[in-house]
């Protein structure tokens, strides 16, 4: 079975595009809750539009709700996608797991896509999602083929991949860079993209890479089992869509790789110095950078212009024209095993007292479709000796063209009312403390005794198994990233810890929920989870989470107004984590000539370097597991002096010193102001 193939449509032309092309799918979204709302588009007008065009063609429509959403934005976003179902849209792209079981609530048999911002990273993750309901898991851009293929044989839902767009270089939904430093979320589609930014390193652009293209690499993943290929791009114009979603078009209809040729069509139409397939063959290093260039910019303008081909429709038309009876048109168009069929019947047909009008002048007419979305595919004509006007088989041709459109779109499931969202109500109130330490030996006597709650990562944890196992309040911080054939790894890792005693994990992602229910673990949720509002907190009590730590992002005070099952808690301080890279970005700044993640043992040597932007401000980087990077924020998130009544505190600790640790717990305990430059939720 040939793999769906995705089009970006972030405007009615580009939409128009990628249904020329031979998209079996199209993702769009209207003017709010999408991840590209710098993208043009699309009014309520033209959403009705869209997906009737793309009834009409037999594309599919992916409405993307995939920002994080404020628990009053819900009813909202609810109102929308009743007026979206009501259209005729096939699918929903999520990313807030509270909308999602709304959705799923108030819709029953809505189909939803978890969007690679849920952070799904492999068949666990696949399986957790599966069990909210949802059908499709959009996998990170970062999986390797091997990851790829082992998705595509355990999950329990479709696997969709991009291959071909923009990267980013932190994970999907582990982002928070742009929302913390200049105040506009990627979460909630207002990135800034400071990945883009130079930065003060001999690359002046550490973090900016290629764009991604597998198109050389079509046969693998289609026997591999992907469900659908996605192409990034709703910030791009009408002819990249078209030029891009042509090719990859005759790359699945032929199972093949793209030619030299193709590729360079494709990077005239838009790339970044070219194109990467490094996180695909594993070779992830300095050669993924990339910027638009002045020389790409250049390509893109003097590149021929395209010429887009209208889709046409088969149908096939049989006329009768016997003398006596009314004229019949039948129009029938098959589709994907479905006959669609419709007749049309004229005025009786009258014997011609000269010249009759002959079959062939009847056909000719018949097939003059060129205004329609139609194309004669075969037209037949059984006609006596009459004689019909020619402006009657017109108008039988237009309105049998019209009818046909109709039974094409089809009327849309019925699904039930939206009336009413009714929220979880009441809190539950915690006074506890917790605590994240990025390195095991900066947990102090001090922090040992005032933190109800400490967590180490795993590998730290490890590391530091006899001294650790003598605390019950100490437990794992599960990384952030894990891949399937990393899995056995962690799932190793975390029973050696289980067996000495570790009772908590900090959780960041569905798949370590998965985790700790098979190993027994208490569950305490991350910032990394995107706990925006009520509901999504109540599907975590609903997965048995003893605790959450709710989205920065939402702000101390608002996070008092989020209703929860369980206890809720606030960044009391610490420097928040901004990016979760696959890439070693220390590696490339710091062994520039070191290709190989084997070969670098830098960071095993420096636990933080520093990442300094163009004002001078200062983001330390340390290495996560399995060669990966986390980027700190520049200063400490500080709210000692700010309580807020009902919350436990959270704190996290990078690279403080000891004795930094223990003034910092005093400060927590006294309630005292900062004495550093710091920032507010």
């Amino acid at each position: 079975m040939k793999p769906e193939l995705l089009s970006p449509a972030g405007s009615p032309a580009a939409l128009e595009a990628a249904v020329m092309a031979g998209a079996d799918a199209v993702y769009f979204g209207g003017q709010s809750f999408n991840a590209r709302k710098n993208a043009e588009n699309f009014n309520d007008e033209e959403l009705l539009a869209a997906v009737r065009k793309c009834r009409l063609y037999g594309v599919k429509t992916n409405i993307v709700l995939n920002t994080q959403l404020y628990s009053a934005e819900l009813s909202g976003a609810l109102s929308l996608a009743e007026k979206l179902l009501s259209y005729g849209a096939d699918a929903f792209i999520v990313a807030d797991i509270g909308l999602a079981t709304e959705l799923l609530h108030h819709f029953p048999g809505v189909e939803l896509h978890a969007s690679t911002q849920c952070s799904g990273q492999n068949a666990l993750s696949a399986r957790a999602l599966a069990d909210i309901g949802f059908r499709r898991m959009v996998a990170p851009r970062e999986l390797p083929f091997r990851d790829i293929k082992a998705l595509c044989e355990a999950s329990p839902i479709e696997t969709e991949i991009f291959v071909h767009g923009a990267l980013c270089v932190s994970h999907s939904g582990q982002c928070l860079m742009s929302s913390i430093i200049g105040g506009r979320s990627g979460n909630r589609g207002e990135c800034a993209q400071p990945c883009r930014l130079p930065y003060q390193t001999k690359n002046p652009y550490p973090l900016s890479l290629k764009d991604l293209c597998l198109a050389a690499y079509m046969p693998e993943l289609i026997d591999a089992g992907v469900a659908s290929f996605k192409i990034e791009g709703r910030m791009k114009t009408p002819d990249y869509v078209y030029g891009v979603i042509s090719i990859y078009r005759k790359l699945i209809d032929e199972h093949r790789g793209a030619t030299e040729e193709e590729i360079r069509k494709m990077a005239s139409l838009f790339c970044r110095s070219g194109f990467t397939d490094g996180y695909h063959t594993e070779k992830i290093n300095k050669n993924m950078l990339g910027v638009r260039t002045d020389s790409d910019k250049q390509t893109t303008a003097s590149s021929e212009k395209i010429v887009m081909t209208p889709r046409k429709i088969d149908i096939s038309l049989n006329g009768e024209f016997l003398v006596g009876k009314p004229a019949v048109l039948t129009g029938r168009v098959e589709r994907e095993g479905v006959l669609y069929e419709h007749k049309i019947t004229g005025d009786i047909c009258i014997k011609a007292e000269k010249t009759p009008t002959s079959p062939e002048r009847l056909s000719e007419n018949l097939a003059k479709l060129g205004a329609t979305p139609f194309r004669a595919l075969d037209v037949s004509v059984n006609a006596d000796d009459v004689n019909v006007p020619i402006s009657a088989v017109n108008a039988m041709r237009r309105e049998l063209a019209s009818a046909m459109e109709e039974a094409l779109i089809g009327k849309a499931k019925e699904y039930p009312k939206f009336t009413k969202l009714t929220l979880p109500r009441g809190a539950v109130e915690s006074s506890e403390k917790s605590a994240y330490f990025a390195f095991y030996d900066a947990v102090t006597k001090k922090a040992k005794g005032f933190f109800d709650r400490i967590f180490v990562p795993l590998t730290e944890y490890i590391a530091h198994i006899d001294d650790a196992k003598k605390y019950q309040n100490i437990g794992v911080a599960l990384p952030p990233v894990a891949f399937d054939h990393e899995l056995p790894m962690v799932r190793e890792m975390a029973k050696k810890a289980v067996s000495a005693g570790c009772k908590t994990a900090l959780v960041s992602g569905f798949w370590q929920s998965e985790l700790c229910d098979e190993l027994g673990l208490e569950k305490h949720g991350d910032i990394r989870l995107n706990a925006y509002n009520s509901t999504s907190v109540s599907v975590y009590a609903e997965k048995r989470f003893a605790s959450l730590v709710l989205s920065p992002e939402i702000g101390a005070s608002a996070s008092m107004g989020v209703a929860s099952a369980i206890p809720k808690g606030y960044i009391i301080y610490g420097r928040l984590p901004l990016m979760t890279m696959e890439k070693c970005a220390i590696r490339d700044m710091m062994l520039p000539n070191v290709m190989s993640s084997a070969s670098c043992h830098y960071c095993d040597t420096h636990r933080f370097s520093t990442l300094t932007d163009r004002t001078g401000a200062k983001f330390p980087m340390t290495r996560e597991f399995q060669h990966r990077n986390v980027i700190y924020n520049s200063v400490p998130t500080y709210m000692s002096d700010k309580p807020l009544a009902g919350l436990f505190s959270h704190a996290i600790f990078t690279d403080e010193t000891a004795n930094e640790v223990d003034a910092i717990i005093d400060a927590i305990q006294d309630r005292k102001p900062a004495k550093t430059k710091f920032r507010r939720l």
